[in-house]
């Protein structure tokens, strides 16, 4: 066998690996936490011992209807990941420069950068997010309850804020990029 080949095999039973430990830690966490929500009902007097079994089956429900959700959309948006991910730091802080300038003459960062803008341009539908989790700090931030929940809505509205700002900064530099010619091998 060949050192590629054998470089090939190994990484394959890495990624087996990597997959089976996160099926065993999704399925620890779907039976923990319909554990914990039948110890809840059992707590409050609202479940008999007869019924337990039966309970438990159904809070078994939401959990695993999750975890399903996450592992097959996670494999998904890992797929979809750019190609500047895996990179090294430097190359990825060579690929955020060109795109804060605007252009750049060497075609293998330009191609990076390409596909750096149009990973941003496909996540602005996070600007929405964003914009949501700020609007939902402002019923506690005017709210005559409690100073904590102020402070914590200030501090909430400052973190959304921030990062609303952020991702449209990326945002328009990736459009900046985009609209401008290709490099030339």
């Amino acid at each position: 066998m060949t050192s590629g080949g054998r470089v090939a095999a190994d990484e394959q039973v890495t990624r087996r690996r990597q997959r089976r430990s996160t099926y065993v830690v999704a399925a620890v966490a779907v039976v923990a936490t319909a554990a914990l929500g039948t110890a809840t009902f059992v707590g409050r007097d609202t479940v008999k011992s007869d019924q337990l079994l039966m309970s438990f089956g159904l809070m078994l429900i939401p959990p695993l209807v999750g975890a399903v959700v996450a592992l097959v959309f996670g494999r998904r948006l890992i797929r979809r990941m750019p190609r500047t991910t895996g990179a090294d730091p430097a190359t990825k802080r060579q690929v955020a420069q060109v795109l804060r300038d605007g252009s750049t003459d060497d075609p293998r960062l330009d191609a990076l950068a390409r596909t750096e803008a149009g990973s941003r341009v496909r996540q602005r539908w996070l600007l929405v997010l964003f914009a949501a989790g700020f609007l939902s700090q402002l019923p506690p931030l005017v709210s005559p309850v409690r100073p904590f929940t102020r402070v914590l809505a200030v501090l909430l509205l400052l973190l959304w804020g921030g990062a609303a700002w952020y991702r449209w900064r990326g945002l328009r530099e990736a459009r900046r990029y985009l609209a401008g010619p290709p490099s030339q091998p």
